[in-house]
């Protein structure tokens, strides 16, 4: 069910409730911000903005995702939030979350207070090369009218070297910092069972995903010291054969794996998760996007490197003919305090407002 709440952010706030179906036929819970009419009357048709919240634990209800949704909301726009399950529970499952993206396009596209014309779909991190598959198909036809995606990537490998080493590059020049371990902690959990050399690798895998679970349930840095008992903890429940594996995704806080296993990691792990789940690198499956698409990143985000949106903008240039591209210092994956997950950390003030209208211009 998808739970209203007249400009509330959270669930169980006051409001009707209307059924939003993923094209599974499935429902799920979805939130819907819109400001309210001053006088009470029925207010003119808004434009209509999906939000996808990206992997992590808490899900639509993520601090910053409510900050960002409040925002939009402010501003006359009627902003959707569905809550994709599999992202919560640290899945990455591309498939299932095509089927409620499109699932919550068509509802909120369709829906009398939402002004004709299409929808903005804003992806973060995980869920913008999403947003930007979406918004390929071209069976949705007036469904979507702009997309923007926020701390993306364009290609899984190139990021997953980046958790492990910190190491990046764009146009020949080399960059490199601290990568949050939280990206690879969820790629480690996601992609091991399916890497047939390592045997059953399903108890490293349970244990990162415990790992993030646990960062995120407590809202603690993913980085932050105060993990390294839990990691004792958790190396110690392995069989001893897995223990070394284990080391390479979760070491102390501020290491990194050895250069070389990195890259043995890299060369094991993306081919396989590639095999069982295409759709996470869906740069590839793009043929042209004919509707507005807007790219930010933040230079310092240590959970995806700003360079894999400029690749990604590099892409998509002859692809998308209305493509705008921004890199900002106003926000990150990992720049505030309590974020164990990969939500951007919104700030308030000017720039923040001069960021958000760059997006607006997808829906006008």
């Amino acid at each position: 069910m998808l739970e209203t709440g007249g400009g509330r952010s959270l669930p169980d706030g006051p409001g009707g409730a209307v059924p939003v179906r993923a094209t599974s036929g499935r429902s799920v819970p979805a939130t819907l911000l819109e400001t309210p009419s001053p006088d009470g009357r029925p207010a003119d048709p808004v434009t209509g903005w999906v939000v996808l919240h990206g992997v992590t634990r808490p899900g639509r209800s993520h601090p910053s995702m409510v900050r960002f949704a409040q925002a939009l909301a402010t501003t006359g726009g009627r902003v959707l939030i569905p809550e994709i399950p599999e992202w919560t529970r640290l899945e990455l499952a591309p498939d299932r979350a095509q089927e409620i993206i499109r699932g919550a396009v068509e509802w909120l596209a369709t829906d009398p207070g939402t002004r004709p014309g299409g929808v903005v779909v804003v992806g973060f991190s995980f869920g913008a090369p999403q947003a930007l598959l979406l918004a390929s198909d071209p069976g949705l036809g007036s469904r979507v009218r702009g997309v923007v995606g926020w701390g993306g990537y364009a290609d899984l490998a190139r990021t997953f070297a980046f958790h492990l080493t910190g190491e990046h590059e764009w146009n020949g020049q080399h960059y490199r910092r601290d990568p949050d371990p939280y990206g690879r902690w969820v790629v480690g959990a996601n992609a091991l069972p399916l890497v047939a050399g390592f045997g059953d690798a399903t108890p490293v895998a349970d244990a990162l995903r415990a790992l993030a679970a646990h960062a995120g349930d407590h809202q603690i840095p993913a980085g932050d010291p105060a993990l390294d008992s839990l990691k004792v903890s958790l190396r110690v429940g392995l069989p001893r054969r897995y223990r070394p594996l284990f080391d390479l995704f979760a070491p102390p806080a501020g290491q990194i794996p050895p250069a070389d296993e990195a890259r043995q990691l890299v060369e094991i792990i993306i081919p396989a998760a590639r095999r069982a789940m295409p759709l996470l690198d869906p740069l590839r499956m793009i043929e042209g996007i004919r509707v507005p698409v807007r790219l930010l990143h933040a230079r310092s985000d240590r959970l995806i490197p700003f360079t894999e949106t400029l690749a990604l903008a590099d892409a998509l240039e002859r692809r998308a003919p209305d493509l705008k591209t921004g890199v900002t210092g106003l926000f990150g994956h990992s720049g505030g305090a309590g974020d164990g997950g990969p939500l951007t950390q919104l700030q308030s003030g000017a720039g923040f407002l001069k960021a958000l209208r760059t997006v607006f211009e997808t829906s006008a």
